[in-house]
């Protein structure tokens, strides 16, 4: 859950910082939620379209399977054998 509502506050970061942003200046905000959620964040072809599904769907994926990793991981380095 740490691991989500982190990502949750970089994801609000990045949006606010890239509608913040005057069309003609580029942000790079946008890297850091998918750097965060790699390797299912790059799953989402660049410049396939404009709608902003194709960059949000894989952030959101990728945060689940690795939240999911990550709680697996802890569950098995925790438990008693």
């Amino acid at each position: 859950m740490i691991y989500l509502g982190g990502l949750v506050a970089l994801l609000i970061w990045a949006i606010a910082s890239t509608v913040a942003h005057a069309p003609d200046d580029a942000s790079l905000a946008m890297i850091w939620p998918m750097l965060a959620t790699l390797p299912l964040s790059l799953a989402a072809p660049p410049m396939l379209s404009e709608h902003p599904a194709v960059l949000f769907a894989p952030i959101l994926l990728g945060a689940l399977v690795n939240a999911y990793v990550i709680g697996w991981c802890h569950r098995v380095l925790t438990s008693e054998r």
